[in-house]
């Protein structure tokens, strides 16, 4: 599971203090917040070339301000970013960090993002806010769900349909989208993947998802095999 803090600070400290080999070229770990996860990247590790990273919670703390969030990072060429905790900080903070990287070959997301009077993310959105400025982006992954409430303006959210559509003629592999509307305690939930199916884990998982979807996920899901959260319910 995921380390202490306490512990993570003093996985930091070894690394930015040259006790890890600047030429580092992989690293796969796990950290509590994504201040971590910038940090690594703000930091000796210039050789980096592939970052699989686990994140447990994805918010804007105060010492955000002492890390540079616009340096590119042409060296990076696999990113893995997978968190499970629910963020509303997709737009202020996922986005930026994925626009610097200008030279990624292979992009790897799982992501649960909240948004507050605002719409489903979408293949428009994906394409339009960061994945043009990845010119050598040979292979996306990616599992979004998006969560939506309105508070103080309300208008009328995008269908499946329309989310489809989104994703055509953009490059993008095959993608299945499951939106809803009216979910309590949200105005609106989707669900956008890329298929085949390739991670461990699918949130709130049940036999709602049409057209052959959850035999897809369930066959690609039993083969790692963890699901979150399954509510089958029989047909009647």
């Amino acid at each position: 599971m995921f380390p202490t803090r306490k512990r993570l600070i003093q996985t930091l400290y070894i690394l930015r203090k040259n006790y890890t080999p600047s030429a580092l070229t992989k690293l796969k770990i796990n950290v509590p917040t994504l201040t971590e996860c910038l940090c690594l990247l703000d930091g000796p590790l210039v050789c980096l070339s592939t970052l699989i990273i686990n994140v447990l919670c994805i918010y804007h703390p105060d010492m955000l301000q002492a890390i540079d969030t616009t340096k590119k990072l042409p060296n990076l060429k696999c990113f893995s970013f997978t968190s499970f905790g629910h963020t509303y900080e997709y737009d202020n903070l996922i986005v930026p960090l994925l626009c610097r990287m200008i030279n990624l070959e292979e992009l790897k997301l799982y992501l649960l993002v909240r948004r507050l009077d605002s719409t489903y993310i979408d293949g428009y959105q994906l394409y339009d806010r960061f994945l043009i400025y990845m010119t050598q982006l040979k292979k996306f992954t990616f599992y979004i769900k998006t969560e939506v409430s309105f508070k103080t303006v309300r208008f009328e959210l995008p269908t499946n349909e329309d989310i489809q559509r989104s994703f055509i003629g953009r490059r993008y592999p095959r993608v299945t989208s499951y939106a809803y509307t009216q979910s309590v305690p949200f105005d609106g939930v989707c669900h956008i993947y890329s298929l085949p199916y390739d991670f461990e884990y699918f949130v709130d998982l049940d036999n709602s998802f049409q057209g052959g979807i959850i035999s897809t996920l369930l066959r690609s899901l039993f083969r790692a095999s963890i699901v979150t959260n399954i509510k089958y319910r029989s047909e009647d």
